[in-house]
């Protein structure tokens, strides 16, 4: 279906506006706009490892005569600065740590000054639960909502876009 708005304009229009269109407009415009996104996604993706495969080995290469495995390295290319950073992203075995931490109790120390805890309970698992000892957990949980999200779909049979 041809919309009679170009999507570059869509955001200076009011929201009002576009929720005023006939319904096969808004469908297709929110098509249009889905293609474009998983296109520019995949776009940035090729440019991505383009630039991964231009500068990764000199980039290793420098970190290595800095004796830095992780974190930010500069280096230039002609009249630009190349800015490679390689994040460190630490996994800990939450087995072991439980157990360093109820050393470190056990020797009359506040492992809490070492450590954050975090207790999580994941939904299912709530919902599961008794009511019985859900009223436990009540006081302790608070229900947020994430953004609402709508798709347009016309069933099947129903002719086309």
């Amino acid at each position: 279906m041809e919309h009679p708005i170009p999507l570059e304009t869509l955001p200076e229009l009011p929201p009002a506006q576009l929720a005023a269109l006939p319904v096969d407009q808004l469908a297709a415009l929110l098509d249009e706009a889905d293609a474009h996104l998983r296109r520019a996604r995949a776009i940035k993706e090729s440019l991505d490892e383009a630039v991964a495969h231009r500068y990764g080995d000199r980039a290793a290469l420098v970190r290595n005569q800095n004796q830095k495995p992780t974190g930010i390295v500069r280096f230039d290319d002609g009249p630009f600065v190349v800015i490679a950073d390689l994040p460190k992203k630490p996994e800990w075995d939450q087995e072991r740590l439980a157990a360093i931490v109820g050393q470190i109790s056990e020797s009359g120390e506040n492992a809490l000054d070492y450590v954050e805890v975090a207790y999580r309970v994941p939904e299912s698992r709530y919902n599961a639960w008794p009511a019985s000892i859900r009223k436990f957990f009540e006081a302790a949980r608070t229900l947020k909502v994430g953004k609402p999200t709508f798709k347009l779909e016309r069933p099947a049979g129903r002719g086309g876009f």
